[in-house]
């Protein structure tokens, strides 16, 4: 599921660089990072698909279930990043985190597709409350130190944070799954109605009044910011289609290892390891784009990325999990250098909802993508599944570098907090 953000959708420094970063009088940014970290606490990330089939569903009800996960942002997205402009991005991430508990709940208790269908609509649907508030919020109280990649520094170490924390609740709860599934689920439920808790006394930051305006008009400004810019509609399709990929291999990794004889315990705690080398890669994020352009890194993650689908379905297993932790931490690292990119090019106005774009796109992918990837990995095997996957990222890529390099990249706007 983000992450993703699962997946991904999916981050900060030591205690004294974030009490630097928080010096802004008006904004006190501490329990927005506790919030952010505690968010991320989800104890059955690594057993769910594992979990549902020991209730009896199959790879292709669990990818048409999946598809429903991604139907909630396709219909809610751009509507929660308006709302998240309109009345407060605190509130979008505290109803987010609200719909975690309530969907965790009912995917506990799900014995069927009539139950599992609207649990995981609502898990989509917490993805789409929080997805562009927690950047917005984020990127609109450092202000004017969002620049120079001060955004990308920061968002990249608080990914990073929330990526060990990942890791660590993944693996505890694939860990306790041996004894009982009870613990991960119940977990979760608990730390979700905390992370509701620390949303809702957030404070939010101040935005000028022309950033006021209706759901309406918030949605129809975005989308035409969007539609008016080549190069910025070019990188978040290319994104959307990347992040695709990336969560294919990672769901996917859960089913294809256990058919490979890894018990749920220990693939629980690899796929926590690769969230460790996620969590490295965005930590390095800041440091890597002034190495390189933004260009090597956006070629280089996804040949990684896509490549490493087709390794883990083909290549001896060493040589296949080496390949899944290198390309998770491309995918850590490409995050924040891409959201720095993205947020220069829009003003505080309009900012959650044309986030919420790409995550919209990316949902649309996935409604399609993710059950007829179940479906030719049953009929054909893992290995045409997962080449059909990288020609589909390789081919986005090819569309966005061309408009890239048509499109003059235009100087970043002034934000006004």
């Amino acid at each position: 599921m983000d992450a993703e953000q699962q997946i991904r959708q999916v981050p900060t420094e030591s205690a004294s660089t974030l009490a630097a970063a928080a010096a802004r009088p008006a904004v006190d940014l501490r329990r927005y990072y506790v919030f952010q970290i505690v968010n991320e606490f989800n104890f059955v990330s690594a057993i769910w698909i594992v979990f549902l089939q020991s209730r009896g569903f199959t790879l292709s009800q669990i990818g048409l279930a999946e598809s429903f996960f991604h139907l909630a942002p396709v219909t809610l997205e751009l509507p929660s990043g308006s709302i998240a402009d309109i009345l407060g991005r605190k509130w979008s991430m505290a109803m987010g985190a609200l719909l975690i508990a309530v969907s965790t709940v009912l995917m506990f208790v799900a014995d069927s597709m009539w139950l599992l269908l609207p649990a995981m609509y609502l898990n989509g649907a917490a993805y789409a409350f929080r997805s562009g508030a927690q950047q917005a919020y984020l990127f609109d109280s450092l202000g004017e130190r969002s620049g120079s990649n001060r955004f990308t520094n920061i968002l990249g170490k608080l990914n990073a944070f929330a990526y060990l924390a990942i890791a660590a609740t993944s693996a505890l709860g694939a860990a306790l799954a041996d004894r009982s599934y009870a613990w991960p689920f119940g977990l979760t439920v608990g730390f979700a109605l905390a992370a509701t808790w620390l949303a809702v006394g957030l404070f939010e930051p101040e935005r000028p009044e022309e950033a006021r305006q209706t759901m309406a008009g918030a949605i129809t400004e975005a989308l035409r910011i969007v539609r008016g810019d080549r190069s910025l509609l070019a990188l978040i399709t290319f994104m959307a289609s990347l992040w695709t990929v990336s969560a294919l291999v990672y769901l996917y990794a859960q089913a294809l290892l256990s058919e490979r004889g890894m018990p749920v315990a220990q693939i629980g705690i690899f796929l926590s390891a690769t969230t460790l080398v996620t969590a490295l890669g965005a930590w390095l994020a800041g440091r890597l784009i002034t190495w390189r352009s933004f260009r090597f890194w956006a070629i280089t993650s996804t040949a990684v990325v896509a490549g490493s689908g087709m390794v883990l379905a083909g290549a001896p297993l060493l040589v296949a999990l080496a390949g899944l932790l290198l390309a998770e931490f491309f995918a850590g690292s490409l995050e924040p250098i891409v959201s720095q990119r993205v947020n220069d090019s829009i003003s505080s106005a309009q900012r959650a909802t044309v986030l919420s774009v790409e995550s919209f796109l990316f949902s649309l992918t996935m409604v399609w993508a993710f059950p007829l990837f179940g479906w030719s990995a049953e009929r054909w095997g893992w290995l045409p599944a997962f080449t059909g996957a990288a020609a589909l990222a390789c081919a986005v890529l090819v569309f966005f570098l061309f408009a890239a390099r048509d499109t003059p990249r235009r100087d970043p706007v002034d934000v006004a907090v």
